[in-house]
C-alpha cells in the first residue's frame, strides 16, 4: 500500500478516464449560480495530447488537490484556453487575502477568466434543510457554506483592490469570474431527497446508510473506493471486487466511513451502477 507521505504517479489512461468522468458528470449547481465553467469531454486529439504529455505525479491524496490537477491538465490540452496563472496568491499587508485557482485566457472570446473550481461529496443528513442539511467528511463543511464562499468570497477576489493589482502584475487588466462545483450528493432512502433553486436536479446521486443497515442490502459485487480515486473505476480491477459478506467483515473490523461502488463485470472492465457511502452508527 502506498504511504500517504509518498507522491502518486497517475497513468495517462487513468487521467483520461477521470477527466471524462469530471466533464461528463453534471455539476452540483445550476449554471447561473456560479457562472459555470463548461468542461467538454476530451476529443480524440486531446486524448492523444494527454498521452504525449505522459503520466502525472501528484504530491497529495487529497481529492481537491487531484481535482485541481485534472482541471489544470484539461486547460493544458484545451484548444480554447491557455493557462496564465494557477494558485496565484493575493496579499494584503503581507498577509494572504486569497488565491486565484486559475487565470486563463479564452482565445475564442479574447478575454481573461478567473476560475474557481471544487469537487465535493456531500451527505444529505437533513434534507428538510436543503443545502444547509448536507455535509462533507467534516461537519464544518456544509454545502450551503461552500456555495456562499464560492459566490461571495472566492469569485469576488478579482474585484477587490488587491486582487485587481495582483492581476495587473501579470498583465491582466480585467477578467470574468466563473466557478465550478462538481461531485455527488448522497441521500438516505428513508430520509428522502430535496429540491432547491440552486441545486442542479440532474447532479449525480448516491446512497448513504449506517453500517447496521448493510444487512438490508441485496447481494452484489462491490469495490471499496479510496482517495484520490473516487471518480472513474479505471484504477480498480476484478481483483478488487468484494462480495456483500466480505464487506460485512470489513465493517466489523473498522468503524471508519466507507465508500463503495456497486459494479458489474463486463469482460475485464468494471461498470458502476450505484455509489454507496457507509457511515458508522456512532
Amino acid at each position: 500500500m502506498i504511504s500517504k507521505k509518498q507522491s502518486i504517479q497517475i497513468t495517462t489512461k487513468q487521467l483520461i478516464q477521470d477527466l471524462n468522468w469530471v466533464s461528463e458528470n453534471p455539476s452540483l449547481l445550476n449554471f447561473e449560480v456560479l457562472n459555470e465553467i463548461e468542461l467538454k469531454p476530451l476529443s480524440d486529439a486531446q486524448e492523444l495530447r494527454v498521452i504525449q504529455l505522459g503520466s502525472l505525479e501528484i504530491q497529495s491524496f487529497k481529492l481537491g488537490f487531484y481535482f485541481e490537477a485534472l482541471i489544470r491538465l484539461w486547460i493544458q490540452v484545451s484548444e480554447i484556453y491557455t493557462l496564465k496563472a494557477a494558485n496565484l496568491q493575493v496579499q494584503n499587508n503581507q498577509q494572504t487575502q486569497g488565491e486565484f485557482d486559475f487565470i486563463v485566457e479564452n482565445l475564442e472570446a479574447q478575454k481573461f477568466e478567473h476560475w474557481e473550481v471544487s469537487i465535493k461529496f456531500y451527505l444529505c443528513h437533513q434534507p428538510q434543510l436543503a443545502l444547509e442539511g448536507c455535509w462533507g467528511t467534516q461537519l464544518k463543511d456544509v454545502f450551503q457554506g461552500k456555495v456562499s464562499k464560492l459566490k461571495n468570497q472566492q469569485l469576488q477576489l478579482g474585484k477587490s483592490q488587491n486582487g485587481i493589482e495582483t492581476l495587473q502584475e501579470i498583465g491582466v487588466n480585467s477578467s470574468e469570474s466563473r466557478g465550478l462545483l462538481k461531485g455527488m450528493l448522497f441521500y438516505n432512502e428513508q430520509l428522502g431527497q430535496f429540491e432547491n433553486d440552486q441545486l442542479n436536479p440532474f447532479s449525480t446521486k448516491g446512497i448513504w446508510m449506517y453500517h447496521s443497515a448493510w444487512d438490508n442490502v441485496s447481494e452484489g459485487l462491490f469495490v471499496v473506493l479510496k482517495k484520490p480515486f473516487l471518480f472513474s473505476l479505471n484504477s480498480y480491477s476484478k481483483q478488487d471486487i468484494l462480495s456483500k459478506k466480505e464487506i460485512q467483515k470489513l465493517l466489523e473490523k473498522d468503524e471508519s466511513p466507507l465508500m463503495l461502488a456497486q459494479v458489474d463485470k463486463n469482460e475485464d472492465t468494471l461498470v458502476e451502477y450505484s455509489r454507496l457511502w457507509l457511515l458508522p452508527d456512532s
